[in-house]
Order: structure tokens, then sequence, then C-alpha cells
């Protein structure tokens, strides 16, 4: 006790951050996989709570039926949404797919006419350039057949297993959705006096807080980006505008791809082929997206999450290194975890070096 008296007090608080920093990274690593089904549990138990009370104090329903009706509801709009726009999707998707050998076709047309261009600048023989091309072709096909293919064959006994466990897993989780609406009020008024639970409650407070809003933030930057998109594909009246939209937006949300990757040469083509409407139309598009992505979605996500917009991309690449994809989600959430614990550990009365004092996060 002497010996860390004897610290100084941003030593001390460098070794507090390091300590909570790696417990938050190995909870992230070993704990989350384990109690993801029971995290996702008590998201819907906090959606449907305000009805499963109202119907409780209103109409004295109990709470292990109200929360039943009202995951059943809620599960059925869910439902009910994805499948008119799964309906829209599928026959656009069947639509595409009728089409496909007239767009190839005029590809392989496009394709001849730019490779006997190559061949005429670089002084080649005739079909020398398209020859190279289909043997590059070919090979990348051999390889899929002899590569991909096999793999799925073999990985079809193990995705089987995992549609089953999910099955199962979706049906813990709102099993266990139900006995957490149940079961919370009076778990509070049992614990609501102990220091832990109070400890607990600061932390688990400002993390549903937060975690709430930043997925809805991200929620709403997706949906921002799938309008867009769809409204830039609708017009230049393209018969796949909400196919292409949502997969343009499912893109742009991935690390490394965006949108970019199918608006700039699509309209580079429309360019080529003299439609200027079109591909000012779809560069406009790509550069909306870019704005609410660049600008809109940093100040939006750290407006939420209460942290400048700089430490939110800082915490996302974080994130992104050590837990790939999710950890768009997981490296803003960690910031604040850690953040949240110390001012909690602040506020005890434990003279400690300031958090706002030695980082200006907020």
């Amino acid at each position: 006790m002497k010996l860390w008296e004897s610290i100084s007090e941003r030593t001390r608080f460098i070794i507090r951050l390091i300590i909570i920093a790696l417990s938050v990274y190995l909870s992230f690593r070993f704990v989350l996989p384990l109690v993801l089904p029971f995290v996702f549990s008590y998201i819907l138990a906090w959606i449907v709570r305000p009805i499963t009370e109202f119907l409780y104090r209103k109409v004295k329903l109990p709470r292990i039926v109200g929360g039943s009706v009202s995951l059943i509801l809620l599960v059925i709009l869910i439902v009910t949404g994805m499948f008119y726009l799964g309906n829209i999707l599928i026959q656009q998707a069947i639509n595409f797919a009728r089409n496909l050998p007239i767009y190839l076709n005029i590809l392989a047309g496009k394709l001849d006419s730019i490779c006997s261009s190559c061949d005429e600048i670089l002084g080649l023989a005739a079909g020398s350039v398209r020859s190279t091309l289909d043997d590059n072709i070919i090979k990348m096909v051999d390889r899929v057949k002899s590569n991909l293919i096999p793999g799925m064959t073999t990985q079809t006994l193990s995705l089987t297993i995992k549609i089953i466990g999910f099955i199962g897993t979706f049906l813990i989780t709102i099993i266990s959705a139900v006995l957490i609406v149940k079961e919370l009020p009076e778990f509070r008024e049992k614990y609501k006096n102990t220091n832990i639970y109070n400890d607990i409650n600061k932390v688990t407070s400002k993390l549903a807080d937060t975690g709430i809003g930043y997925l809805r933030s991200q929620l709403l930057v997706m949906v921002m980006v799938a309008v867009c998109c769809v409204t830039g594909l609708v017009v230049i009246r393209n018969d796949y505008a909400l196919l292409l939209g949502i997969g343009i937006a499912l893109m742009d949300a991935l690390p490394f791809i965006g949108s970019g990757i199918v608006f700039i040469p699509w309209s580079i083509i429309m360019l080529l082929n003299g439609d200027i409407f079109g591909a000012a139309v779809l560069l406009t598009t790509y550069l909306v997206c870019q704005i609410i992505r660049e600008v809109i979605e940093p100040k939006l996500i750290g407006n939420r999450i209460g942290i400048k917009p700089l430490y939110t991309l800082m915490a996302m690449y974080i994130g992104l290194k050590l837990f790939g994809i999710a950890g768009f989600i997981l490296g803003p959430v960690g910031l604040v975890i850690i953040i949240t614990i110390i001012k909690v550990v602040n506020s005890k009365g434990t003279k400690t070096y300031s958090l706002d004092k030695g980082f200006d996060l907020e």
C-alpha cells in the first residue's frame, strides 16, 4: 500500500488505465462470445419492457405473459417487414438472373471492342489481348472449380450444424428475454442497495445508453446511405434500384471497400457510352455517400456516445485491427467502458489522476 501511494498520481492513472483496457480486451475476446445471446436478450427485454410494464400496471397481466406477447409481436413485426422487403428483393434478383445472359452478351461486345482497341494501340495481332484475357478467365474459373466448390461441398454438413445451432441460440435468446423482463424488477429491488450493484449499475446504465445510441447511429447511417443509393439508381431508372442500392450500402459499410468500387467504374462506363446524365448522377450519389460516411457518421456517432469524432475513429480502427469487422462496434463501446469505469473509480472518492485532465476525450 505504501509502495502504491509513493507512486505519482499520473503513473497510478496510467497503471489503472492499462489494467482496465487489458481487462476490457480479454473480456471482449473470451467472455463476450459466451454471454452474447444474453446481451441480445437484455436488448430485446429493454425494447419490450415499457409495454410489459404498462400491461402489468393497467391490465394486471403477469410480466412473463406480457413479455411473451410483446416479444411475439416484435418478432412478427420484424419478420413481416423483412418478408415484404425480401419479396421485392427476390423479385428483382429473379429478373436480374433472367436478364443476365443479355447483360453478359452486352459485356462481351464491349470487351471485344476494348480488346480490339488495345491490339491497335499496342500494335499486336488481332485477337491477342482477348486471347490472353480468355486464358486468364479460364484459369480463374478452373481455380474456383478446384478450390471453392469442393470446399463448399465439404462444408455443407458444418453449415447445417451451424444453422441448427443458430436456431437453438435464437430460442435461448427469446426465452432469456422473457425471463429478464419478469425477473429484472425483483432483481433490482433486492440488490439496489448493495455497493457492487451501484458500481455495476453506473457502468451498465451508461453503456446501455451508449450502446443503443451507437447501434442506432450506425443503423441510421446505413439507412441514409441505402436511401441515397436507391434514390440515385431510381433517378437513372435502373430496374434493380432497391436490390443494388441495399447491396451497395452493405458494401459501403465494410472496411476498405466502400460504394466507390461500384459507382466509379459504373460511371466511367456510362461516360464512355455517352450517357453523361447517368454518369453525373452516379458520381453525385457516390459523393453524397462519402459525405455521409466521412462527415456525418463520425459526428453523429461521436455525439451519441459522448466522445470526440477523432477518438471515435481511432477506436474504430483499433477495434478493426483487434476484432475484425465487429471491431467497428466493439472499439467505441470498449472505449466508453474504459472511460466509464475510470470515472466510477474516481467518483468513489479515491484521489486519482483525472481522465478529463489526462485526455480530453469528451
